[in-house]
């Protein structure tokens, strides 16, 4: 329902009733205005906290890149029977490397047929696929295009088409994974049973076009086979993409790159210090600071602060690279971070594996820590950040209730007003009414006299 106006004209008086009533409203309003501003703060208050941690999700991200370490490694050496992409947890090191053999699939291909359209005999068709069959039945008569898709529409892991060399046409089909049970046999790769039942066209007639092979590589004398081509599980922390096979073996060379550690490093640095300055902008203040549309008097924020520190402090024994001060990671006055590229340099060739070991560390790593830290924090259910917002959320909700409350109250204040002030009116009105007549009968008496 609208609101209704009521307003008092103060006609009769000559008072500016209007103007009065604005002024006494206006002044019950304190407490609402009040509620507002503590509102309006807390509201503040949550956004700080959310971009907090947002800021800190980033930072687990960042660190997450660093679970392996963050020294990086680079292959300094060509091959032409193979590529070699380090990652993370790659090391430095010299291998001997040589492909025998290359993974393949296993491909079948059916009789010839005198075009795309021609008819296959109807019938069962059963593909069996590392162990798993693959039934379809084919109507009398369907096309060998038909065919192709109602294979491709069984979800199996196989690639059916047709192929046409321009006199005749065929239907191939290919495993889409190379290799087979590295403890079986080819045949297991991939076989194909037809039963024919129908009467128009041919039947399939599917052979064996290329058996399924497996990959083998042979790295520092030892052998390896692998049903793919794409070998991650050799040498530690670096993928080999097999491409060519018989030849020599070949030295690959893996060396470790600074500039790329200090990256990785740098990204770790900057996630950090746009955390821990969030922080500080919160508990910063000075005599000018609106302390309520701060996180100042948040205890939660005082001991994410002392944690962050404390993150930066951990310590991994074992080694002459203890602490991230023993990488060149220096902390400034603020509490922000900066890399020194020449520390850094010095302890990755004294090193390399300490480097690594102080993110990796199980027990005290930062990647271990910062894990710790950030879901302490970030919880959906049980986070300190998550449950203080929580609760300042649920005040402001509260405030909204009181401000819906005290609205009404002054609504009703004004009404009260209103009608008082538009009764005062009315009997100034009739007063004036009556001096009114008075002063004329006053004048016709005068007037009466004088005759």
């Amino acid at each position: 329902m609208a609101n209704t106006v009521l307003q008092a004209s103060g006609l009769a008086s000559g008072i500016d009733t209007q103007s009065l009533i604005n002024s006494l409203v206006n002044s019950e309003s304190s407490g609402l205005t009040r509620m507002k501003q503590q509102q309006s703060a807390f509201t503040t208050q949550i956004s700080a906290i959310g971009d907090i941690s947002s800021k800190l999700s980033a930072l687990q991200t960042a660190t997450d890149a660093l679970k392996n370490g963050p020294l990086a490694v680079s292959a300094q050496s060509t091959n032409t029977g193979f590529t070699a992409t380090p990652g993370s947890g790659a090391l430095a090191g010299r291998y001997s490397v040589q492909v025998g053999t290359l993974a393949q699939a296993a491909k079948s291909r059916s009789q010839e047929f005198d075009s795309t359209d021609a008819q296959v005999r109807g019938g069962f068709l059963d593909l069996t696929v590392m162990d798993k069959t693959y039934g379809l039945n084919i109507d009398d008569g369907a096309s060998l295009t038909d065919v192709a898709s109602a294979i491709n529409g069984l979800g199996a892991p196989i690639s059916a088409s047709v192929l046409n060399d321009g006199t005749h046409a065929y239907l191939s089909i290919t495993t889409l994974q190379t290799g087979y049970p590295t403890d079986g046999n080819p045949s297991e790769a991939f076989s194909v049973t037809e039963t024919p039942t129908g009467h128009l066209g041919q039947s399939l007639s599917m052979t064996v076009k290329q058996e399924a092979a497996n990959a083998q590589l042979t790295v520092d004398g030892l052998t390896f086979t692998r049903k793919s081509n794409r070998v991650d599980d050799v040498i530690p922390g670096t993928t080999l993409a097999l491409q060519s096979a018989g030849g020599a073996a070949e030295d690959l060379v893996m060396a470790t790159d600074s500039s790329a550690t200090q990256a990785q490093i740098k990204t770790f640095v900057d996630a950090y210090n746009s955390v821990i300055q969030a922080v500080q902008d919160q508990l910063a203040v000075n005599k000018d600071t609106d302390r309520s549309k701060t996180l100042a008097g948040d205890s939660a924020i005082r001991d994410l602060q002392t944690q962050l520190q404390g993150l930066v402090r951990t310590t991994v024994s074992g080694s002459d690279v203890r602490s991230l001060a023993d990488l060149g990671v220096k902390t400034a006055r603020d509490g922000t971070l900066s890399i020194d590229s020449a520390t850094l340099s010095s302890a990755i060739s004294r090193n390399p594996a300490a480097v690594n070991a102080l993110f990796t560390d199980a027990t005290a790593g930062v990647a271990t820590l910062t894990k710790s830290l950030v879901a302490n924090q970030t919880d959906a259910t049980n986070g300190v950040l998550t449950l203080d917002s929580q609760g300042l959320q649920n005040r402001v909700k509260d405030l909204s209730d009181d401000q819906a409350a005290e609205q009404t109250r002054l609504d009703s204040y004004r009404t009260m007003l209103v009608n008082q002030f538009t009764a005062m009116e009315q009997i100034i009105s009739k007063l004036n009414s009556v001096k009114s007549f008075l002063t004329q009968q006053e004048n016709a008496s005068s007037s009466s006299s004088s005759k």
